[in-house]
């Protein structure tokens, strides 16, 4: 096993990310033998997967895995042929050689020979085991299938391994005793030498104190946590008589909880918990949400997540946000680590910022309430956000993107009912009244989960779990092939590139969004983020990608009721809705039919048919997106190793706010593209963007059906979008 940071990969798949993580040129600590001298008795080795002969190779640009075009998707050369990376071992050119002291070729299952030019030999920065070579295809080669490929140098061959050229598959047999040859792998990887921030420690020590000493000067006790920019835990400290245990409270009717498990039978209303919990998933609320562009907290959160926005106001729709609460959860197999309770919109947060650049999030929780503001006209003021606010003296955030600086639709977002700064003295970290959680000791920034990535010739940044993109594994012509997801993606890119931001400043600023996409089964084919978008968006972009393929099948509705949802099946049903396929949903539809009025915004009608009715509808009990992740939800929130549904293709649960459309081929859905980080206006046209070319035939079209005489939506783009 490789042990990358918080997370594992098998050996086979670590040399997925392998290609990936050589072809940005970062530490990774893996070791391959690597000599300078080169003879026909120590030729050069070209690196294969652990179990064949088929080659570690990206597309050179864009950083795609085979199947390699023979004609560039995306042309970065006026000769538009594909470059391929190959990774070799035993290669080290002399001071005076360059590119043209190595040769190629490659053979095809008729036995043509193709030689190919090399145009890049080099070892991967940070690498020295490591020797690039970029090679261009032949401009003969088409859709051959398998070929296999060698690289010569003083008159040494290497080893030939398999690359897939226009479709994988075929080609010539291996050479008579070829093997596969990894190189040898070490146990331990070094960790990504990127973080999450640049807290330290003491900068950690410093938030928590500051944050104490001002709930001392108002005679409270509470639990103070630290996040970094990536939701990490740096840290929590209970004081000592702070509320151990509190209580869901958002509003709905409150329920008894069970006094061994604390646990409700419907929705999470009266639900009982550890106050840390609570602490975790304010800081890490306010760190997922905020940017260089933006700076968001808990009580932003709740302001764009409930039944009307402004909250409290009739006749006005949803939060643009609407749903948002249920991601970043503890069982998400995308956001890892995610947040004890998924995003929070309890009041007592603040984000954390370092000369303009955020860096994470403090929480507090002390009041036993874990809730949210249902009347921010009131103007309530609670000690949890005044603590909130001394906490983050020295780590302000900056006037021009603060929340209370953005409007929405016309409608000024807020940041704090707090406006003065406590600032007693503060009370040095060893003598503080309390202790630190022995469970999140102190400690920095963590690595981050990210790593440089270009994709369609946008700067951003990827997982290496996701990067580079791959194909679905159903294969034939009715799926998407990692060609398909490359283009896809890069065209959403570059439409966020010049979609001017919702949600940032300065005006003019451009969006900054995660990108998804996923095969019909919920698989990740290919997930990117532009740089300084925010991290809550990297779990919502697969969620709404999964939740519109998943709603667009066939065996939708048969798939909910063998989960034990056909209430939710049958609701649909008497509104005269299929779930079979023969509608093409987006992630506005659905959430449209999962508002507690419908149609969305207009008091005293009926739920759709995905919700609660709004005689018991809270944030805390929505309808059919918390029912399906209720059991598991509870269950990983004590540590239990699950995911987040029990329907496959849903592992990190339902989104239901917009952005998101289902993709097709040859009239065949293939997945769905997914899009998060931006307003949801602009979601939409992005996910259009790069739907472009796979979307689904008019007919099909949900707003070409309507429910209760209401035009159901599918997209809807923002007035004069670009910039």
């Amino acid at each position: 096993m490789i042990n990358m940071g918080s997370r594992i990969f098998s050996r086979g798949s670590s040399l997925l990310a392998l290609a990936a993580m050589l072809a940005l040129s970062l530490a990774t600590g893996l070791r391959f033998p690597h000599t300078s001298a080169q003879t026909a008795s120590n030729p050069p080795v070209l690196f294969s997967e652990p179990q064949s002969t088929r080659a570690i190779a990206v597309e050179s640009v864009a950083k795609t895995r085979e199947p390699f075009s023979a004609v560039a998707t995306v042309s970065f050369a006026a000769d538009n042929k594909t470059r391929i990376m190959l990774f070799a071992g035993n290669l080290v050119l002399a001071p005076s050689e360059g590119s043209n002291a190595v040769t190629a070729d490659a053979e095809d299952a008729a036995h043509n020979i193709y030689p190919l030019t090399v145009e890049h030999v080099g070892a991967v920065p940070n690498q020295s085991w490591a020797t690039a070579v970029v090679v261009k295809l032949h401009q003969d080669m088409g859709d051959l299938g398998d070929v296999l490929v060698r690289i010569y140098y003083r008159g040494a061959a290497s080893n030939r391994v398999r690359v897939g050229i226009g479709h994988v598959g075929g080609g010539p047999p291996d050479d008579a005793g070829a093997v596969p040859t990894p190189g040898p792998i070490a146990a331990e990887v070094d960790i990504n030498p990127i973080t999450a921030g640049t807290l330290t420690p003491d900068e950690v020590r410093t938030i928590i104190a500051q944050a104490v000493s001002a709930a001392v000067a108002l005679n409270k006790t509470v639990t103070v946590a630290v996040t970094d920019r990536e939701g990490n835990v740096l840290g929590v400290f209970n004081m000592t008589g702070a509320p151990t245990m509190m209580q869901i409270r958002g509003g709905g009717p409150l329920q008894t909880p069970d006094p061994t498990t604390g646990l409700v039978p419907v929705g999470l209303e009266g639900t009982r918990l550890l106050s840390r919990f609570g602490a975790v998933s304010k800081a890490g609320t306010a760190s997922l949400l905020s940017t260089m562009g933006n700076a968001f907290n808990t009580r932003t959160a709740g302001f764009i997540i409930q039944d009307h926005i402004p909250p409290a106001v009739s006749f006005r729709p949803s939060g643009p946000l609407y749903g948002v609460q249920y991601s970043s959860l503890p069982c998400s197999d995308i956001k890892i680590p995610g947040l004890s309770l998924g995003l929070s919109a309890d009041p007592g947060s603040m984000p954390i910022y370092k000369n303009g650049i955020a860096q994470g999030g403090v929480g507090i929780e002390g009041d036993g309430v874990y809730g949210i503001d249902r009347d921010p006209a009131d103007f309530d003021l609670p000690f949890e956000e005044v603590i909130a606010l001394s906490a983050v003296r020295g780590f302000e955030t900056p006037a021009l993107i603060r929340a209370d600086n953005i409007l929405v639709d016309g409608v000024r977002l807020p940041l704090l009912n707090a406006t003065e700064v406590l600032r007693p003295a503060t009370i040095p970290f060893g003598s503080l009244p309390g202790l630190v959680d022995a469970l999140f000791p102190i400690r920095e920034a963590q690595p981050s989960a990210f790593f440089a990535a270009t994709v369609g010739g946008i700067v951003g940044e990827a997982d290496p779990r996701f990067f580079p993109f791959i194909s679905s594994p159903t294969g034939g012509p009715n799926s998407l092939t990692a060609t398909d997801v490359n283009l896809i993606i890069s065209h959403a890119a570059q439409q966020a590139n010049i979609t001017r931001a919702a949600i940032r400043q300065p005006l003019g600023s451009n969006a900054r969004v995660s990108i998804a996409v996923v095969d019909t089964e919920g698989r990740v084919l290919g997930l990117f983020r532009q740089l300084d978008a925010p991290v809550f968006a990297f779990d919502v972009s697969v969620q709404k990608a999964r939740s519109t393929a998943f709603f667009t099948r066939a065996d939708a509705g048969a798939a909910l009721r063998a989960a034990g949802f056909g209430s939710y099946v049958d609701r649909a049903a008497a509104d005269g809705l299929r779930l079979d396929g023969s509608i093409a949903y987006s992630d506005r539809t659905i959430g449209f039919l999962h508002r507690p009025f419908f149609p969305d915004g207009i008091n005293n009608t009926p739920a759709g048919p995905f919700s609660r009715q709004i005689s018991e509808w809270s944030v805390f009990n929505v309808g059919l997106q918390l029912d399906l992740i209720k059991t598991n939800f509870q269950a990983a929130i004590v540590g239990a190793d699950v995911p987040c549904t029990t329907i496959p293709g849903l592992e990190n649960g339902l989104q239901i706010f917009p952005g998101s459309v289902p993709l097709y081929k040859n009239g065949v859905l293939v997945g769905a593209i997914g899009i998060s980080g931006d307003g949801v206006d602009q979601d939409d046209i992005i996910a259009a963007a790069g739907a472009n070319g796979y979307s689904p035939a008019p007919a099909i079209r949900a707003d070409r059906f309507f429910v209760r005489d209401v035009r159901l939506p599918f997209l809807k783009f923002p007035r004069s979008p670009n910039l």
